[in-house]
């Protein structure tokens, strides 16, 4: 069985990028009840909109999903709080150390995904005690490192120092695209701007139409 799908339990190792803006509950939904795994971005949200967006996410789909915390939210302490007494069972962390939340969300029995855009933060990831890691290259639409390492390129250095599943993401949009990434050793793909674009996101139709 494929680690991701194991890991989260889903049916395909395809993850939809919890994009600020994009990324609310008929999104998240609509990617977990087609067998990926759908992710709210909370990174857009003030605290009780995200309350909102999880409570209407599980209303709408009994699969797995998760919620995406970038950890520069200027309210994070109330964020983390939430996910957990809402009972999210999987957070994506970004844009900050991972060190800083994973034990405490593992002591709530969340599953810990972290992004990053180096190998260098993948071993501080695996030192943190992360589930999986987010391998994102410079082909991203969202936030990442200053390093521009390319998909193809970063993916192979992370794995090559890491031992748990790891994800591609950044310039993923066909099966093609995907295919490479497992080729490279991915476990799994985190797609965001083909599931911006989609009638579920919550971006605007002006720009899904430009």
């Amino acid at each position: 069985m494929n680690r991701i799908c194991n890991l989260f339990g889903i049916t395909y190792p395809i993850i939809q990028g919890g994009m600020v803006w994009c990324s609310g509950w008929r999104l998240a939904s609509a990617v977990s009840n087609a067998g990926g795994l759908g992710l709210i971005g909370a990174g857009s949200m003030h605290p009780e909109t995200l309350r909102e967006h999880i409570r209407k996410c599980k209303a709408a789909t009994e699969k797995p999903f998760g919620v995406n915390i970038p950890l520069m939210y200027p309210e994070i302490d109330t964020i983390i709080q939430i996910v957990i007494d809402e009972g999210v069972k999987i957070v994506f962390t970004s844009a900050g150390n991972p060190k800083t939340w994973t034990e405490h969300l593992h002591q709530h029995g969340i599953t810990v995904a972290h992004v990053v855009a180096s190998s260098k933060f993948a071993a501080k990831c695996e030192e943190a005690g992360v589930d999986a890691i987010v391998a994102e290259g410079f082909e991203a639409g969202g936030h990442n490192g200053r390093e521009e390492t390319t998909t193809l390129c970063l993916l192979p250095a992370i794995k090559k120092i890491t031992t748990v599943p790891v994800m591609a993401a950044g310039g993923i949009g066909s099966g093609e695209s995907i295919l490479a990434a497992m080729t490279l050793g991915a476990d799994g793909v985190q797609i965001g701007t083909r599931f911006a674009l989609t009638e579920e996101s919550s971006a605007h139709f002006t720009f899904k139409d430009r």
